[in-house]
């Protein structure tokens, strides 16, 4: 078992705006949070402000986002 930090630099979306409004209508996971709270205008718009955030947080508003994620390899024993 091996485990790697790696970065992942995003420079598709110009500000936080767009990337919320990209996850919001093109990621399936996303797209099934929304539509918990869809019924529910207070939720939706907390779900909103808080992927603006996250987005915010990584550099979006730069154009540029750093992300970091790791990458977990097992290899069976032969």
């Amino acid at each position: 078992l091996t485990a790697e930090r790696r970065r992942l630099t995003v420079d598709r979306f110009a500000d936080a705006e767009l990337f919320r409004d990209y996850f919001k209508q093109y990621y399936g996971p996303t797209i099934a949070a929304y539509r918990t709270v869809a019924d529910d205008p207070a939720r939706t718009a907390e779900l909103d402000l808080a992927l603006t955030e996250l987005a915010r947080s990584a550099g979006a508003d730069t154009g540029r986002m750093e992300w970091e994620y790791l990458l977990v390899t097992a290899r069976r024993a032969g």
